[in-house]
């Protein structure tokens, strides 16, 4: 059972980021979901991939990565220290 909690934890802590990330690059390249019109689609994708290719994306995307892999070695090591 404990091991399904810190799986589930570990997963959520990258899930949300994922998510957060994504959220932030439509907002930065200016997609609205709402928009499906497949005219519009090749333009938007464009310019979330300029924006992939950006270093003020990625700037915080790393910030963010190395947060996350803090939190998964803390997760880990507080369970190791308690059943170790």
């Amino acid at each position: 059972m404990v091991e399904f909690v810190v799986q589930l934890t570990i997963v959520g802590i990258w899930a949300t980021m994922l998510v957060i990330h994504t959220r932030r690059l439509l907002r930065l390249a200016n997609i609205e979901l709402k928009s499906r019109s497949t005219k519009q689609l090749r333009p938007q994708l464009n310019r979330m991939w300029w924006w992939l290719g950006r270093e003020e994306y990625w700037r915080a995307v790393q910030v963010d990565v190395m947060r996350g892999l803090q939190m998964t070695l803390m997760v880990f090591l507080m369970v190791w220290g308690i059943y170790a």
